[in-house]
């Protein structure tokens, strides 16, 4: 086993695909098949199986895999570090869900950093257990999962499981983004059960808000079809809710002056259950500066959010 296998089996699961692999890699297809037969002879597991969408990593394969992101992370992070020919770049990288509080605290932090300076960041939106995965493996530094509170004894053992770090940002009932125009506008508090008339807008990583048994219970004696549509692609959220007569969507609350930039209005809705979001890293101690600086952004934008 050495570095460049490991390289090669991070790139097939990037691709899906050993040939593309193989392409980005620059060496051919079969050299790359006989290498990973190698390694897969020499580990005694299968690292993929071949399936309708392209190569997939295997159960041990997925395990595997993580453990080779953190060894190619840390080489990767001290080559940056120690080679004199190339100029230090700052590095910031992080997986978070969709909120504008965090967006927002993001805009915030970059307009403090120098600018001037060679710099790598990513911001990744995804969903928690992607988020906790990122962290884990070395590709995100910090990360924000967000869950509801009945779920909450499942995500506090991952993160231990994982050897994370958390603190709590804050918690909070999630609210309704319509058009001041739909039918329910009117609403101070909207109940759970008129949504069914209408058409929820989702996104592929989101959880819908938990309810009480009891409500649980007479949604399956309504048996009421289900009106969604799924979008994976954040800038048109607001085109649909403003031109889709009866839609609305769920989020953690905002700003007064974000929705009624696009002529949208933000309600609360009885039964929805507690949320929470938690921001998750390796170790406090390894924090830098600028992580805490960005930590103590979000608590801030966390609490105007929600006054």
């Amino acid at each position: 086993m050495n570095l460049q296998q490991l390289k090669q089996i991070i790139e097939v699961e990037k691709t899906a695909s050993i040939t593309q692999a193989a392409k980005n890699l620059y060496m051919g297809q079969p050299n790359l098949s006989k290498s990973i037969k190698e390694l897969e002879n020499e580990l005694g597991i299968i690292l993929f199986k071949r399936t309708v969408k392209g190569v997939e990593a295997t159960g041990e394969g997925l395990q595997f895999l993580r453990h080779a992101k953190e060894i190619v992370g840390k080489v990767e992070e001290l080559e940056s570090l120690y080679k004199p020919t190339q100029e230090k770049s700052f590095q910031f990288k992080i997986s978070v869900p969709r909120a504008t509080y965090i967006s927002l605290s993001f805009s915030n932090f970059l307009n403090q950093i120098d600018k001037t300076q060679a710099m790598d960041i990513r911001y990744k939106e995804t969903n928690p257990l992607d988020t906790i995965d990122d962290v884990a493996s070395g590709e995100s530094t910090l990360g924000i999962i967000r869950y509801q509170n009945i779920y909450e004894d499942y995500f506090l053992n991952l993160l231990k499981e994982n050897h994370l770090h958390y603190e709590e940002i804050g918690s909070y009932h999630m609210c309704l983004l319509m058009s001041k125009h739909h039918p329910l506008a009117t609403y101070t508090t909207i109940p759970y059960l008129t949504l069914s008339k209408y058409i929820e807008i989702v996104h592929g990583d989101f959880q819908v808000p938990a309810l009480s048994p009891e409500r649980m219970e007479k949604m399956k004696k309504l048996q009421e079809p289900q009106r969604r549509i799924h979008i994976y692609d954040r800038a048109s959220q607001f085109d649909l809710l403003q031109n889709v007569e009866g839609a609305y969507l769920w989020v953690s609350p905002l700003p007064f002056s974000e929705p009624a930039k696009y002529g949208l209005i933000q309600k609360e809705c009885s039964d929805a259950g507690i949320n929470k979001d938690v921001v998750i890293y390796g170790a406090k101690e390894k924090l830098t500066e600028y992580e805490t600086t960005f930590i103590e952004l979000l608590k801030q934008n966390f609490k105007k959010s929600n006054k």
